[in-house]
This record gives C-alpha cells, sequence and structure tokens, in this order.
C-alpha cells in the first residue's frame, strides 16, 4: 500500500459500490475486505470507530468479486 493512496471512508465506498454502510461495515468485519481502524483521539468516545478502506484493497475486492 502507497502511503499517498486514496483512502475511502465506509460512506464513501458505499456510495460507489451502491451497498448499504452496514453491508460495508460487514464486509470488512468478516475479512472480505481489508481496512485501516483510525485511532480515537480527543474526548469524544464514539459508538463506531472511523475505519477506512485503500482504494487499492477496494479494486482488488471488487474485481476478485465481479459477476
Amino acid at each position: 500500500m502507497d502511503s499517498f493512496e486514496k483512502m475511502y471512508s465506509v460512506k464513501e465506498v458505499s456510495a460507489i459500490t451502491g451497498w448499504s454502510i452496514d453491508t460495508v461495515r460487514r464486509m470488512i468485519y468478516r475479512g472480505h475486505l481489508k481496512a485501516v481502524v483510525l485511532p480515537q483521539s480527543g474526548r469524544r468516545k464514539r459508538i463506531y470507530r472511523s475505519t477506512r478502506i485503500a482504494e487499492n484493497a477496494l479494486r482488488q475486492f471488487l474485481k476478485a468479486n465481479q459477476n
């Protein structure tokens, strides 16, 4: 992975693929889609984690799972 590679949020991947946000998160959780979880910062405690998907990982996943 290139250090300056484009990283997509779960919401952006949802818009690109047409899947729901929950489906994208499920694919990440099950290990089908590789993602990076960003560390929490500040005092705010979130219920969810900030997750980013590398452009290359998304392309590989979509290419491997074409119909």
